[in-house]
């Protein structure tokens, strides 16, 4: 029988050449980006963000 693996995933960025650890879902910017990133990936289409009213 297989062992089950357990991955964990941390995330990193380079500020001011210091790598800092940090949680990509408390990112507001981070996550607009993949959105776009995204959106250009399964639509083949450049997208904009805009503010809900």
């Amino acid at each position: 029988m297989r062992k089950k693996v357990n991955y964990t995933i941390r995330h990193f960025r380079i500020i001011n050449g210091v790598k800092q650890e940090f949680d990509p879902c408390e990112d507001k910017e981070l996550a607009d980006r993949c959105k776009l990133a995204y959106a250009f990936m399964t639509t083949g289409k450049e997208h904009e963000l805009v503010e809900k009213k």
